[in-house]
């Protein structure tokens, strides 16, 4: 009886630093379980339109004679060309939407101050009109203030049968044009590069489109009555395009 009354006080005390660390681990668990969450840090507010601040840094403004205009492959005016004494003869990109402002303000002859930045794209970096003054007049504009025009406009569509139209291209070979007479047929850039190949083999094209009206501030370079092409049909089947 001795000897087991001996081994008995041993075996438990061998168990006693197991308890110890269970009774730690859950005492652990039970904090982890309990205590408060630790707050986030809140997120800095998304400035959308905020320019950049290199963009900012590369502004110019510059002096000039407006010598004339350019177009681009829809064949409306884009572009506008200044004589300058500091830098020569530049060009200097502007959306199409605003050239109505921007040829009212600096006719051709007209000696005009013009505000512009780089311009950096995937292809081809160049210049982009801010803002421009006729310094005669003092009259100027700033072409971020202009509004934009419609993606589509909100007119009745027309039906049109093309018989032998004119394709027109931009430098790449893409179709951006149909036109046939007074009339182009404008075609949104890449929209019909699946289809090139039927149109440039096809004589006649059933267009439904809606007109692009005169004041939203385009200037077709020959004052053409252009049109939105919103679907194509070539030998009875029919592409929508817009």
């Amino acid at each position: 009886m001795e000897q087991d009354n001996d081994v008995e006080p041993l075996t438990m005390k061998n168990y006693r630093p197991l308890l110890v660390v269970i009774i730690i681990l859950l005492l652990v668990i039970i904090w982890l379980l309990i205590k408060p969450p630790v707050p986030l840090l809140p997120k800095a507010p998304i400035q959308l339109d905020r320019p950049p601040m290199e963009r900012l840094q590369k502004q110019r403004i510059i002096t000039g004679i407006v010598t004339r205009y350019k177009n681009n492959p829809h064949l409306d005016i884009n572009a506008l060309e200044l004589k300058t004494e500091k830098a020569g003869s530049i060009t200097i990109d502007f959306r199409p939407h605003t050239a109505a402002w921007v040829t009212r303000i600096g006719t051709i002859g007209e000696l005009v101050t013009v505000t512009y930045g780089l311009n950096p794209s995937d292809e081809v970096v160049g210049y982009q009109l801010i803002a421009i003054k006729n310094n005669r007049t003092g009259i100027s504009q700033t072409l971020g203030d202009l509004p934009p025009p419609p993606d589509v406009p909100n007119q009745q569509t027309e039906k049109f049968k093309l018989e032998k139209p004119v394709l027109i291209t931009d430098q790449y070979g893409g179709i951006v044009a149909l036109r046939k007479n007074n009339l182009l047929f404008h075609f949104k850039p890449g929209l019909v590069d699946d289809i090139a190949h039927l149109i440039k083999e096809s004589d006649i094209f059933h267009l439904v489109a809606v007109r692009r009206q005169d004041d939203q501030g385009f200037i077709n370079i020959n004052h053409d009555k252009v049109y939105i092409v919103l679907s194509i049909t070539i030998d009875n089947k029919t592409f929508l395009v817009r």
